[in-house]
């Protein structure tokens, strides 16, 4: 059974802003995704403006999204670059 993926306003600019290949990297990451959400580097948020959603690493980025099981679908929240404050 595959997933919906969803970006949210937010996440579909972020994802325009991003250089391309690291668009084509992220594209793949959702696309996986569609298959198995949790598959890959995926962990929850415990704190921060995202606590109580997922976070999947794509290199130095992020894809932080939550999980709608009963409709299957995967609704990204942001597409961000890790530093020292992407979850404050």
């Amino acid at each position: 059974m595959s997933w919906t993926c969803r970006l949210s306003n937010q996440s579909a600019k972020q994802f325009r802003r991003l250089p391309k290949d690291r668009r084509r990297q992220i594209a793949q990451a959702i696309e996986e995704m569609g298959r198995d959400p949790t598959s890959g580097d995926v962990r929850p948020i415990k704190s921060g403006r995202f606590k109580g959603t997922l976070r999947k690493r794509v290199g130095r980025y992020r894809i932080v999204f939550s999980l709608d099981r009963e409709n299957k679908a995967v609704n990204v929240a942001a597409i961000i670059l890790r530093t020292g404050k992407t979850y404050r």
